[in-house]
């Protein structure tokens, strides 16, 4: 693992660079989900469960249904969370023109803000990344002026592929980049990015840690499209159990070493929001056990490790 650091091991544990997933707040979300949004009363004891041990950052989206909402019911007046939005990934299609666009891009915003019940947006990304450069950059001039205009704080966007990310990285204005990867998607990691990215002073957000649930799916329970995972998951599953762990600590170990910001952790119920606290703030292995295990995922196509490509019913 060219790109994991050890740096100060309890640092990389602080509750504090984790980021509250909101996804599946508003829908149903991850290949795993079988309960589907949570009441209202269980985001709530999920905000304040978070917030006690120290998370202060929520990861939400326009296109999360009711999340914004939500965080902004449960979350207003509270200076704790750091709230990070991102527009409407409806913002630009083909076919649509410029003024539609810039109408829809305001229309989002305007709508965050009304939701989150904030007069000034903290974070806001693009919710596709190829929307940085469509319509010749209007979209992301845009968001820019937004930020220049002090209507939002930091602007960035949110990479679908690992050439998007690049892309973005690229770019001295994106100053928030947010990815996927995970113990069975090292692509950047492999490619040097998270380096580059610490190099830049790029904040960075790790996102599908566990593969949209993936990660906790036997064999005969993985869709035909995520059958490529058989071998890689019954191998990090017998390293876990070597290790006397689970495969929650198993791939929340693996990411927490990688020089990023902050990673997200989406949660329907309390339960699971103390399962993953207790796995990243647990000590864990060494490096070299960690080199082990990374050993065993060889490289998977993009096709199994990007959700926008699965198939959908």
């Amino acid at each position: 693992m060219d790109d994991l650091v050890a740096g100060d091991r309890s640092a990389a544990r602080s509750p504090a660079r984790l980021v509250l997933g909101t996804a599946q707040w508003g829908m149903s979300y991850g290949v795993a989900n079988r309960t589907g949004p949570p009441e209202v009363g269980e985001v709530a004891r999920l905000l304040a469960t978070a917030s006690a041990a120290g998370v202060r950052t929520i990861d939400t989206a326009h296109a999360y249904g009711p999340s914004e909402a939500l965080i902004g019911e449960l979350a207003r007046g509270k200076d704790t969370w750091r709230v990070v939005t991102k527009v409407t990934p409806d913002a630009w299609q083909e076919g649509i023109g410029r003024a539609t666009a810039l109408e829809r891009l305001d229309s989002s915003l305007r709508d965050s803000r009304a939701a989150l019940g904030l007069d000034r947006l903290d974070t806001v990304l693009l919710h596709r990344g190829s929307h940085r450069t469509a319509l010749g950059g209007a979209l992301w001039a845009e968001l820019r002026r937004r930020r220049d205009a002090g209507e939002v704080r930091r602007v960035g966007v949110s990479a679908v592929n690992p050439d998007e990310a690049f892309e973005a990285l690229a770019d001295a204005d994106v100053g928030t980049i947010q990815v996927a990867a995970s113990l069975l998607d090292r692509r950047l990691e492999r490619a040097g990015f998270f380096r580059d990215a610490a190099s830049a002073g790029r904040e960075v957000f790790v996102r599908s840690v566990f593969l949209q649930g993936a990660a906790f799916l036997d064999g005969p329970a993985l869709p035909l499209h995520l059958r490529p995972l058989v071998e890689p998951l019954e191998a990090i599953r017998a390293w876990a159990h070597g290790h006397g762990c689970g495969m929650v600590e198993a791939f929340l170990w693996a990411v927490r070493r990688l020089p990023v910001a902050g990673v997200l952790i989406g949660c329907e119920t309390v339960a699971q929001l103390q399962q993953d606290l207790d796995a990243w703030t647990a000590q864990g292995p060494t490096g070299a056990d960690l080199e082990g295990v990374a050993a065993l995922v060889d490289p998977l196509p993009d096709e199994v490790l990007d959700p926008s490509r699965w198939p959908h019913a």
